[in-house]
């Protein structure tokens, strides 16, 4: 019986650090947004689009699982191209500011 809550520990573990990862990227993608929204308010728009999509791919990761998150993205690929577009260039903004932070703290 412990070996199975065990096992069950394990397999969540990834998926909620994933979902809050998910969670802090979102964050600096608001952030990012607010940041651009004066010079660029449509990008800001889009880009905050993309961020509330992380929370909702948090969610789900936490919620129900990654196989569900999947088929999300899937969707929102094909009803909202522009959105999955927004959601993987406010990724890499993210990303590359993340980057550049651990690279100063170094």
């Amino acid at each position: 019986m412990q070996d199975a809550i065990d096992r069950s520990e394990n397999l969540e573990r990834p998926k909620r650090l994933g979902a809050d990862q998910a969670e802090r990227m979102a964050d600096a993608v608001h952030k990012a947004a607010d940041a651009i929204h004066d010079q660029m308010p449509k990008a800001a728009e889009y880009v905050h689009a993309a961020a509330a999509q992380l929370e909702k791919g948090a969610d789900t990761l936490r919620n129900r699982g990654v196989g569900e998150l999947v088929t999300q993205l899937n969707d929102l690929g094909r009803k909202e191209p522009l959105a999955l577009f927004g959601v993987a260039l406010a990724t890499g903004f993210a990303a590359s500011r993340f980057i550049k932070s651990s690279a100063k703290s170094h």
